[in-house]
């Protein structure tokens, strides 16, 4: 039996949950910023990672493993079944391909202008499913229930030493927007 993961030690799953919207918010921000000053590669990898993070927010607050790309896929693939709403696998779907771009470079600014778009779509969608998910999500299939349980267990070793050790606590790490400082030589 899998141990719950609001009995780890460590931040709670709804202070993870919290944490990962608010970097999520911040990377949008950072694209649309690398955006402007063309860096389209920047641009491209922190509109994935806003995306991935706000995936992960909702992974959290539902007590869910999602250490790898794999598993965020799925977790979006489940959302969007769950809630019935085929755009949120569209948008991530979409924003997958900033990620591809980071290694690539084959996105033009106005492509790049679109996933950042899609990502502030998937992002809204998601805070909405936050903001909606104190219940369990509600049956829908035996398959999205068994992929479900698939992601309430823990698939790697990572995963099994956050169940063990839990994470550091939010006062250990460093914050999600950090004061720029001036570096001495």
């Amino acid at each position: 039996m899998t141990l719950p993961l609001n009995t780890t030690p460590g931040p709670s799953p709804d202070e993870e949950s919290a944490r990962s919207i608010e970097i999520a918010r911040h990377l949008l921000r950072q694209a649309g910023e690398e955006l402007d000053r063309q860096d389209l590669l920047q641009a491209s990898e922190k509109v994935w990672g806003a995306a991935a993070h706000a995936v992960k927010a909702v992974a959290e607050k539902r007590r869910w493993f999602n250490d790898a790309d794999w598993k965020l896929a799925r977790i979006a693939t489940v959302i969007a079944t769950e809630q019935g709403d085929r755009d949120i696998s569209a948008y991530y779907r979409s924003v997958r391909e900033a990620h591809y771009n980071f290694y690539h470079h084959e996105l033009n600014w106005l492509q790049v202008q679109e996933v950042i778009n899609d990502a502030a779509s998937l992002i809204g969608k998601l805070e909405e499913v936050l903001d909606n998910s104190d219940v369990p999500a509600r049956h829908v299939s035996v398959a999205l229930d068994q992929e479900i349980r698939r992601l309430e267990q823990p698939t790697s070793a990572l995963d099994r030493q956050r169940l063990q050790q839990g994470r550091p606590p939010m006062d250990r790490r460093p914050p999600v927007e950090p004061e720029s400082a001036d570096i001495e030589d």
